[in-house]
C-alpha cells in the first residue's frame, strides 16, 4: 500500500467516524436536553425556583430552538417574579413557535404584572388567534382582568362571558363577570351571576363577600347578612373575612 493511499482511507476512516457521531450526539444532547427539562418542571412545581431556572437554562441552552423550553424558563422566571426576564424567554418561545398561544398567554402575563395594558392586551389576542388553542379561557379571562385593571369594565365583561360560555361549569367566569357587571352599576345581572358562581361552588368566600356586598346594595339586606357572614366562617383568618365583617358593621 503506498503511503498516499493509506492517507486516503485514514481520511475516509475518520470522515465514517464522524458521521456517526455526529446523529448520536445530537440524541444525547436532547436527552439531556430533556432531562434538565424535567428537572426543572420538577422543581417548578415544588416552588424551587433557582433550581427551576438553572435546569430550564441547561435545556435552553443545549436546545435552544425547542419553543417549550423558552416558555418554561419564562414561566420559571414569571415564578420569581422577574417579569423583564420572563418576557424576553416568551417572546423567544412566539418567535420559534408563532402558533404557540400558551406563551403568548403568558406573555400577556407577563406584561400585565408591569401594567404593560396594550402589549398585554396585544399577545393575549395574538393567543386567540389561534383557532386550535385548547386553553382559550385563560386568555378571555386575562384579557378581561386587562380591561377591568383600565376601567373597561363594558370590554372586560364580554371576556368574562366568553370564559363562561367556554367553560359553564367553572364559577370563575361567572364570578368574574358578576365583578364587571356590578363596576359597571348593573347590580341585578351581577347578582345573577355571582348567584351561578355560589351554586357551582359555594365554598369560596370572596364569592360571598361579593354576593353580600351585591344584596346590600339592592336592599336584600337580611340575605345580605347571610353571605357575609358566611364569608366570615369560611375563611376567619383570610382578608376577605375582614372586609365581610366591615360590611357586617355597616348595614346594623
Amino acid at each position: 500500500m503506498t503511503r498516499q493511499s493509506g492517507i486516503l482511507i485514514l481520511a475516509l476512516a475518520l470522515a465514517l467516524a464522524t458521521a456517526c457521531a455526529g446523529p448520536e450526539a445530537e440524541v444525547e444532547k436532547q436527552e439531556a436536553a430533556q432531562a434538565s427539562y424535567d428537572i426543572g418542571l420538577g422543581a417548578l412545581a415544588e416552588g424551587k425556583m433557582a433550581k427551576a431556572i438553572s435546569e430550564m437554562q441547561k435545556a435552553v441552552e443545549k436546545e435552544p430552538l425547542n419553543a417549550r423550553y423558552h416558555h418554561a424558563l419564562g414561566n420559571a422566571y414569571l415564578r420569581v417574579p422577574d417579569a423583564e426576564k420572563a418576557i424576553v424567554a416568551f417572546r423567544q418561545a412566539v418567535e420559534l413557535d408563532p402558533r404557540f398561544s400558551d406563551a403568548y398567554n403568558d406573555l400577556g402575563a407577563a406584561y400585565l404584572s408591569r401594567q404593560q395594558w396594550d402589549l398585554a392586551i396585544d399577545a393575549f389576542r395574538k393567543a386567540l388567534a389561534n383557532p386550535r388553542y385548547m386553553n382559550p379561557e385563560r386568555a378571555y379571562m386575562n384579557l378581561g382582568n386587562a380591561y377591568m385593571s383600565q376601567g373597561r369594565y363594558q370590554m372586560a365583561a364580554e371576556e368574562f362571558r366568553r370564559v363562561a360560555d367556554v367553560m359553564p361549569q367553572s364559577p370563575d367566569g361567572y364570578f368574574l363577570l358578576g365583578r364587571a357587571l356590578l363596576a359597571q352599576g348593573n347590580a341585578t345581572e351581577a347578582k345573577e351571576q355571582f348567584a351561578k358562581a355560589i351554586k357551582i361552588d359555594g365554598t369560596v368566600a370572596v364569592f360571598h363577600l361579593e354576593m353580600g356586598t351585591v344584596l346590600a346594595q339592592l336592599g336584600e339586606t337580611t340575605t345580605a347578612r347571610q353571605h357575609l357572614q358566611r364569608a366570615v366562617d369560611l375563611n376567619p383568618a383570610g382578608p376577605e373575612a375582614a372586609e365581610a365583617r366591615r360590611r357586617l358593621q355597616g348595614l346594623k
